[in-house]
């Protein structure tokens, strides 16, 4: 008897699993065309909709929420990065984690705690000049967007893509967006890279970010213009005759300047004028893949929706659509929880971190101040937030303290961290391995400045089961620029992490402005001020800082994304824009190939 009910038991649970694994591909004809069997993008959004461990499908059984454990796990962000860090997927595309996994099929450990926290000296594998005017590359805080056909195999030279946004101006003369592949040293033939297309998009500046679609044949990208900011959606020709940048001669082709979309070449581009004709200058488009929508806004405050982003025809939604969320405040970019709340939230120039529900309304907390204290500082970057653990998170200085906030998807329960006096812009921090595994063993690294000046420095903070924040950092810091580079000229980069599991090594990517360095000669090599680590699982950084490029000057590089975590040689790269030399870079992950 007890042994059918215990039988009885198994087989519903493994039909119940069954189920959920055929939700993943029953979806609607917009999902079904949006999921390829192979191939992840890696873009912004990789930064900012995270998923800490759901745990297995017992245990959300046994906690009684299945559903929004079904949802993480069938959500197409939740897929790609397991895939990059190493989770194995099964022929549906779907992970399901359970109990029984073997340490094997889990993500490898970032090393013992008492490992030193090493530093790398990266190198550039190539550099593209993408404009012939100075600090036109890819914008502070934004990010190429890179499409890997095969993230954990062997590097695809043909479909395997980066797009970069160019901040000037588009002209005849003057590409905005520019694409490449046969990206890969050792790998690819010929000149690595190839430029696969260079497009004068509109006259406008492209000064965010773009988004791929899940297949990599489309483009999602605003066009910033003084009131009349336009939103694209780019069906990408790939014959490798869409135009050259600037004057100079690429792939043997006599057209040696940007292509339009659609004008001797298949391109597509569909575009629209953002309602109210505003100006946007800071907010990349969120595209919420299984509903096929975007969200974007703009300066005076007001939230953006577009429908049919890649599987329809684009539109902007009407009424109560465009929403005010922040009157007369700049907008950051937005982000969509795919977990439980499915709320947006934006920053704004009010140092206010906004919610919005899915229907445009106002959350029951419509706001919280970041920084709180006096004098709010603004919230330049998108907040990020981790679907599995409900958590939101956010940066911003006051008048005397650069803070890290979390709070709870609905924004409650709101715990605020130290990093630092205020004085430099704040951009994103990242988690390290170890928080994705079990987020109380986890770390989130963020750049503040010391306690005493305004001057560059690492922090971390802690989590405990739950995942919520530790209300101080742990007490490690680290200088990152020479004794008195202070202010916001030596601004930090976003930070950005990878485990690079065909590695077995978990690295932290940083850079600073205007070359910070505590002692000896700058020295950088390609990679202006770029710095790399790797990550142990507890330990923190003691060794004096790492080497710059004294060629940076005080415009630093872009947002940095990073595609495969291959064994091949040449393939583990990463990818961002130079502002001083004006150029598109590609550069080893820790210069191991």
């Amino acid at each position: 008897m007890n042994r059918n009910r215990g039988r009885s038991f198994r087989d519903f649970r493994c039909l119940l699993v069954s189920l959920i694994i055929l939700s993943a591909v029953s979806a609607t004809p917009a999902q079904q065309e949006q999921t390829p069997p192979q191939g992840i993008v890696t873009d912004w959004s990789s930064h900012h909709v995270v998923f800490s461990n759901p745990g297995t499908v017992r245990e959300a059984m046994a906690k009684g929420k299945l559903d929004e454990w079904s949802q993480i796990v069938n959500e197409p962000r939740y897929r790609m990065q397991q895939i990059r860090r190493g989770v194995p997927i099964d022929a549906t595309g779907l992970r399901i984690p359970l109990a029984s996994d073997s340490p094997d099929n889990r993500p490898i450990d970032p090393g013992p705690d008492n490992s030193p926290l090493v530093r790398l000296r990266p190198h550039g594998d190539w550099s593209v000049t993408v404009s012939a005017t100075n600090g036109q590359s890819t914008a502070v805080d934004m990010y190429p967007a890179k499409y890997s056909f095969s993230p954990i195999s062997a590097p695809d030279c043909v479909n395997d893509f980066v797009v970069f946004p160019v901040l000037g101006a588009g002209s005849a003369t003057h590409q905005n967006l520019i694409g490449m592949n046969n990206l890969y040293n050792v790998t690819c033939t010929g000149t690595v890279p190839t430029v696969l297309f260079a497009y004068f998009v509109g006259t406008g500046q492209m000064r965010t970010s773009p988004v791929l679609s899940l297949d990599g044949s489309k483009i999602a990208i605003v066009e910033s213009i003084a009131n009349g900011s336009r939103f694209h959606v780019i069906k990408i020709d790939k014959s490798g005759n869409a135009g050259c940048p600037n004057a100079t001669p690429c792939n043997g082709n006599a057209y040696n300047r940007p292509a339009v979309p659609g004008t001797h070449n298949s391109a597509v581009d569909t575009r629209i004028t953002l309602s109210g004709n505003v100006t946007l200058t800071i907010s990349s488009p969120f595209v919420d893949y299984k509903n096929d929508i975007a969200y974007v806004g703009d300066n005076t405050g007001k939230l953006h929706k577009i429908t049919g982003v890649f599987n329809g025809t684009p539109a902007e939604a009407a009424a109560p659509w465009p929403v005010t969320v922040a009157a007369g405040a700049t907008l950051t970019g937005p982000v969509v929880d795919p977990g439980a709340s499915k709320n947006i939230f934006v920053g704004a120039s009010n140092g206010n971190l906004y919610c919005i529900t899915a229907a445009g309304a106002a959350c029951a907390t419509a706001s919280i101040s970041v920084a709180a204290g006096t004098t709010p500082g603004a919230v330049v970057d998108v907040p990020i937030v981790d679907a599995t653990t409900q958590k939101v998170f956010a940066a911003a200085s006051n008048s005397t303290t650069s803070v890290l906030t979390q709070a709870t998807t609905s924004l409650g329960s709101p715990v605020r961290a130290a990093m630092g006096v205020s004085g430099t812009d704040l951009y994103d921090g990242t988690f390290d391995s170890g928080y994705y595994t079990s987020v109380s063993t986890g770390h989130m690294y963020f750049c503040g400045n010391l306690t005493t000046a305004a001057t560059p420095t690492l922090w971390r903070v802690t989590f405990n089961s739950s995942g919520t924040m530790s209300s101080t950092n742990d007490g490690n810091s680290f200088q990152l620029v020479r004794t008195g580079n202070t202010g916001t000229g030596s601004d930090c980069t976003p930070l950005t992490e990878v485990l690079n599991t065909g590695q077995g090594k978990d690295y932290l990517f940083l850079a600073v402005k205007n070359h910070g360095f505590n002692t000896g000669t700058p020295n950088c090599a390609n990679l202006t001020c770029l710095m790399a680590f790797v990550l142990p699982a507890s330990t923190f950084p003691t060794k004096p800082n790492a080497t710059v490029n004294t060629t940076l000057g005080t415009r630093g590089i872009s947002g940095i994304v990073v595609d495969n975590v291959s064994t091949a040689a040449g393939a583990s790269q990463i990818y961002f824009g130079n502002l001083q030399a004006n150029t598109a870079v590609q550069g080893s992950q820790a210069a191991l190939q």
